[in-house]
């Protein structure tokens, strides 16, 4: 049986199978920060897929989405008060006792709200975008500009002040309205006064993807401007494509990130990588980002928060699973969740309970929350308060004197629903007198400098903003210098003055920083600052930083760190050495990073190698040198591994050299999905110029082992993908046959999926007895996906009925989840002859239970047609399956009508053709749904005379 599967499989095309688009199919839930789709009936979620990845597919469930592009306004008026939408939205939002609430603006002026950013003028920015998450329909999106004229909480007027798709996210500053609005990041400005922009400068090109190529869904999100003066651009886990600024720096991102960019568009980079869709940072007064992450619906990602440090990887998608100890520990977990909003709230007007803290929101639980930050170590610690109530909470944003404004899609989902969705909603605390209006423009310079070092967080940010406007006269100088030498005041205080001056001054500052560095309280902030902007470095001392290293405040020993890798000091990597065994593992996380982003490898090999080295030392320095794909690297471990004496040491080499052997393929742009593999350690690994060269030290290093080291290192190769998956079973089936052994190391090492030149080995060991077959169905479940050179062997291992169940159903439950598999052959070839006899009495079998989730998938839904044609067309068992497929897609009132006009009358049909009756009677059956169709069948029985038939009588 299985030399035959293999020789019918041996006409199939030659195909190597890869992992890019892992588990991306109508079977997933689509989320993102709009939408908590887990809430969903199922075939909801299968039908916002298709509207998401198919719209071919669309046409048969009724046609193409909805294109309309809402209510055509004119460019300015007046906006009337709805008392009656104003009270639904009121109704459905709470916050804590002493706060008051006003409905803003809502539709069509403020419907569907991506961003809301309040302006040192008075008004207040709305991104608009009908489109939301899946939607790609141009001329659906713009920032619309509203103004309460009386002072009532609820704006009076209106202008468009500009027409623009998908804007996500809005900083205002009172002169300059930065819009991110994917694939652009771009300046508007309103030279005349009237509300509407007519200037614009593209500052970041390509920092996402335009309608034409997709959707906004898990594009890059909001942006905030941080108390440095850099705009903070946070990015879902699309990630983007030859991101250029404004000096030509260019980026690539393939996932999560958090990104910055100065004003001017200068000095775009990447500030922590590995996240997974942020739809919003929070940034405190001292700089420090976080974030509330977005779920990947399970698998061991949930509502993860994060602390932003540079250079930290967060671990998403491919090292959080497997390789946890590789990636900057979260900061929490609050399970299910759609993380939206980031804020740090910070003004007088707003009660001591609530003021200077942390806020986030959260799309699918409808609440935002305050946070307490505490240092902890390297990091931070971090609780979590319910501040309000609000349906699908997307942004928060304040004002100058103590206003919140809440964005909310109430009434919406993830893609245009009609023209009354979404409210922003001003939230006040009337118990409190409320910080009065800065008005930047038109205060003196005493005053701005008054505001730099007040207690409201917006007043500090926006007067900054007019100050270096105004320029660096000597007097500012001279007066933030005296602030920021103040140990009186404030630390936030002191530490907006720091940036003030430094964006003022540039490296005219570096003298007074250097003075604040001597201080234990601005020492963090000061080393931050000195080498915040890599064009002011002169006369900064690299051993202040290493001084910084031994600090016993651990967030001094990050900015010593980091400022190590801003100078360049690769000739002092040695000092960071100590630093990689930290108990911290934050510390030690950002140490690794920090050899790694200085390119001193050899600093960490000698490390890894030493004879004095601790086990956390050698992986940690391991953990370094698998970060450099060069050929010097890889000759410098090969002969580590063919020469080292110590076995440990030999053992780092060879994980080394195991991780070394792929690199992540070329990244073109396309998504992995929304639940992308998690394997690691690279998410779509591929072999190299130096791969050849590693392969015969991972083959030998195999060969020659034994006992217990064979085994490690077979599950070290299958972590490290140079061995597929599910291998381990066969390499120990054949441990004792030398030949064999030979044969199987020479077909799967350096492999991290099944290729075809090992299919004629697997069919080979597959008949020599059900201990083998065991092992090739266990390689086959390990498989992520399939294709038409392993369908033969997936057959023969599913049907084999000696084999073990759970093994056969965790190969079938894979075969369901695979992207690849050729669909409607595994219909017919593999799931109908698995059509169970009879619906199990109790707890199903594993076979039983896999073969039930295929029927169910969500996949079924997009092939409908197939199976309403298999109904009348196939064999018996065939047919059994395609009615068990239609039943159970309509076996709920709540089924969408374009599913259910299709195939309610195909069901009709097959109870008056003889030929299909028994078949469509045994799904029934199956299915268990005797009671939905009791009238039916009761005919059919008086009919008969008997029972109804089924296709076994």
């Amino acid at each position: 049986r299985w030399y035959g599967a293999i020789q019918r499989g041996r006409s199939a095309e030659r195909s190597r199978d890869t992992v890019n688009d892992e588990d991306e199919g109508p079977h997933v839930t689509p989320e993102c920060a709009f939408r908590p789709l887990r809430a969903l009936p199922r075939f909801i979620r299968a039908l916002s897929l298709v509207a998401a990845i198919a719209s071919p597919a669309l046409a048969q469930f009724g046609g193409p989405p909805n294109t309309s592009t809402g209510p055509q306004l004119p460019k300015r008026g007046a906006i009337p008060r709805d008392t009656a939408y104003e009270r639904k939205v009121l109704a459905e939002i709470k916050a804590p006792s002493g706060f008051a609430m006003t409905l803003f603006a809502g539709p069509p002026f403020a419907m569907y709200p991506t961003a809301v950013a309040p302006s040192p003028d008075g008004s207040v920015y709305v991104g608009v975008d009908l489109n939301l998450a899946q939607g790609a329909v141009k001329g659906r999106g713009r920032v619309m500009r509203l103004v309460d004229v009386d002072g009532d909480g609820r704006a009076d007027t209106y202008t468009t002040f500009i027409d623009v798709d998908s804007p996500r996210g809005i900083v205002a500053d009172g002169k300059t309205v930065y819009v991110l609005h994917p694939p652009n990041l771009t300046a508007y400005r309103d030279t005349d006064g009237d509300g509407i922009a007519d200037q614009s400068d593209d500052l970041v090109k390509n920092i996402g993807f335009s309608l034409d190529v997709r959707s906004s869904d898990h594009a890059t999100n909001n942006i905030t401007l941080g108390p440095d003066g850099w705009i903070y651009i946070a990015v879902g886990d699309y990630g983007f494509l030859n991101a250029t600024g404004k000096d030509g720096t260019v980026i690539t991102r393939h996932g999560g990130a958090l990104a910055r960019v100065r004003q001017d568009g200068t000095g775009l980079e990447l500030v922590t990588t590995g996240t997974r869709n942020m739809f919003d940072v929070g940034i405190d007064p001292l700089g420090h980002a976080f974030a509330r992450d977005n779920t990947n619906d399970g698998g061991g990602w949930d509502t993860r928060f994060h602390y932003l440090a540079p250079g930290a990887d967060m671990g998403y998608p491919a090292k959080f699973r497997y390789f946890a100890s590789e990636n900057m520990p979260s900061i929490a977990d609050y399970g299910a969740g759609a993380g939206t909003a980031g804020l740090w709230i910070q003004d007088p007007g707003f009660p001591a309970e609530w003021n200077n803290t942390l806020y986030t929101g959260d799309w699918t639980v409808n609440r935002v929350f305050r946070h307490r930050v505490t240092p902890k170590g390297a990091s931070y610690g971090i609780d979590q308060t319910e501040f309000m109530t609000v349906p699908h909470a997307i942004d928060i944003a304040m004002d100058d004197h103590s206003h919140l404004y809440v964005a909310s899609l109430i009434g919406g989902v993830f893609n245009y629903a009609g023209d009354t969705v979404g409210a922003i909603v001003r939230v006040s605390y009337p118990g409190k007198t409320p910080s009065p209006g800065l008005h930047a423009e038109r205060a003196t310079d005493t005053q701005l400098l008054a505001a730099v070092v007040s207690d409201n967080a917006m007043h500090r940010v926006w007067a900054q903003q007019e100050l270096v406007r105004r320029g660096a006269k000597t007097a500012t100088v001279q007066r933030l210098s005296a602030f920021l030498a103040d140990r009186t005041r404030r630390l936030d205080a002191r530490t907006s003055a720091m940036f003030t001056l430094k964006r003022l001054a540039g490296a005219k500052a570096t003298p007074t920083l250097l003075k604040a560095a001597t201080d234990p309280t601005m020492r963090e902030s000061a080393l931050r600052v000195l080498v915040d902007d890599t064009r002011d470095l002169k006369g900064v001392p690299v051993d202040m930083y290493l001084r910084a290293l031994g600090d016993t405040n651990f967030a001094v020993r990050v900015q010593g760190l980091r400022g190590l890798v801003k100078l360049g000091a690769r000739d002092h990597a040695d000092a960071i050495v100590p630093l990689l065994t930290s108990p911290d593992s934050a510390l030690a996380h950002l140490a690794v990073q920090s050899i790694v982003a200085l390119g001193a490898r050899d600093v960490a090999l000698r490390a890894m190698t030493a004879p004095a080295s601790s086990p956390e030392l050698r992986m940690r320095a391991r953990q370094v040198v698998q970060q450099f794909h060069d050929a010097e690297t890889v000759s410098a471990v090969v002969d580590v591994a063919a020469k080292s004496s110590d076995a440990a040491v030999k053992r780092e080499a060879l994980l080394t050299l195991a991780r070394l052997y792929n690199t992540d393929a070329a990244w073109t742009g396309d998504w992995w999905g929304t639940h992308p593999s998690t394997l690691g350690p690279y998410f779509a690994p591929a072999a190299w110029a130096e791969s050849p060269r590693i392969r015969p030290a991972l083959r030998g290093a195999l060969a020659s082992a034994s006992g217990n080291d064979y085994d490690a290192l077979i599950e070290a190769f299958v972590r490290n993908r140079v061995l597929p998956s599910g291998s381990k079973p066969l390499f120990v089936a054949v441990a004792s046959d030398a030949a064999m052994r030979s044969r199987a190391i020479d077909a799967f090492v350096g492999a991290s999926v099944i290729e075809a030149d090992a299919l004629p080995l697997m069919a080979e060991l597959g008949g020599r007895g059900p201990a083998f077959r065991g092992a090739i169905t266990e390689l086959l479940a390990g498989e992520s996906t399939y294709g038409p050179q392993t369908l033969p062997l997936v057959r023969a291992a599913a049907l084999d009925t000696t084999g073990d169940p759970a093994a056969r159903g965790r190969l079938i439950t894979a075969l369901t989840a695979s992207p690849a598999a050729p669909g409607f052959d595994v219909a017919t070839e593999v799931f109908a002859p698995l059509t169970p006899g009879a619906p199990s009495t109790g707890t199903p079998s594993p076979v039983e239970s896999a073969w039930r989730r295929y029927v169910g998938d969500f996949r079924r839904y997009l092939e409908i047609d197939h199976f309403i044609e298999l109904a009348h067309t196939g064999t018996a068992e065939q047919r059994t399956l395609a009615y068990a497929v239609l039943v159970q897609s309509v076996r709920s009132q709540r089924t969408p009508a374009p599913i259910r006009e299709k195939v309610t009358p195909a069901i009709d049909a097959g109870w008056s053709d003889a030929a299909s009756t028994p078949s469509l009677v045994r799904a029934i059956t199956l299915m268990k749904l005797e009671a939905q169709y009791a009238a039916r069948l009761q005919a059919l029985k008086a009919a008969s005379g008997a029972h109804p038939p089924n296709e076994y009588d």
